[in-house]
This record gives C-alpha cells, sequence and structure tokens, in this order.
C-alpha cells in the first residue's frame, strides 16, 4: 500500500469526511466496545474479524483481512497518515470497499494490530 497521488481537491474533502466518520464508529462497535475480560482470551485475529464482522464489512479470505491490517501497520509505520492511507486504499484497482468501509478497516486494525499509532486516527 503506497499512496497515490489525488486529481480531485472535492473528492479529498469528501472521502476525508467518512473515513473520519468510520474512525468514530469504532469507538461505537467491535473492538472499542468489547470488555478486558471478554478479549483477554481472544487471539487478536479473532478480535478483529469478528469486529468486521459485527460491521458487516465484507472480506474474501481471513488470510487477505489479517494481512490488509498489517500493511495498515506497516504503512503507518513508514510514516504515512491515515488519510494518506485512507486514499490509498480506495484508488487501489482491486478495492471495492466504500470510504466508511475502509475507514473503519484502518481503525479496526490500528486498534487491534498497532495501537502505538492510535494517536494518528482522527478525533
Amino acid at each position: 500500500m503506497f499512496p497515490k497521488t489525488v486529481k480531485s481537491a472535492a473528492r479529498v474533502a469528501a472521502v476525508t469526511a467518512v473515513l473520519g466518520v468510520a474512525v468514530a464508529a469504532v469507538g461505537g462497535v467491535g473492538v472499542a466496545n468489547a470488555n478486558a475480560n471478554a478479549t483477554s482470551y481472544l487471539a487478536p485475529e479473532e478480535v478483529y474479524l469478528t469486529a468486521l464482522d459485527a460491521e458487516g464489512i465484507p472480506y474474501s479470505s481471513a488470510y487477505y483481512a489479517v494481512a490488509t491490517a498489517y500493511a495498515v501497520c506497516g504503512d503507518f509505520e513508514s510514516g504515512y497518515g491515515f488519510y494518506e492511507i485512507g486514499l490509498d486504499f480506495l484508488s487501489g484497482s482491486s478495492s471495492s470497499y466504500s470510504p466508511y468501509e475502509a475507514g473503519f478497516i484502518i481503525a479496526d486494525a490500528v486498534t487491534v494490530y498497532c495501537p502505538q499509532y492510535t494517536y494518528a486516527l482522527p478525533a
């Protein structure tokens, strides 16, 4: 996942708004809603996939979904920001996710696999 140039400022603004809404949704459902006792015995993969399932976000396989989460964390580690990752995610030729779904996937990945980047998620 590498950020690509974006051709329309209006598109950036619209996608930015929807990606931000998805981050807020992670706070309301899925991993952020689970208490420590309920998730202490679950593998991170189960927590991540359960949140995607609860939100109704499809994925082709558990392996691909988890690999995508690791790629998101790798992008943050490489210095990319939330919106850059989101725009790249949406502009990929194989992406069939809405901006909301992309934002949720990114926020869920950070929450489960790389919480050290929680500060980089929009408030």
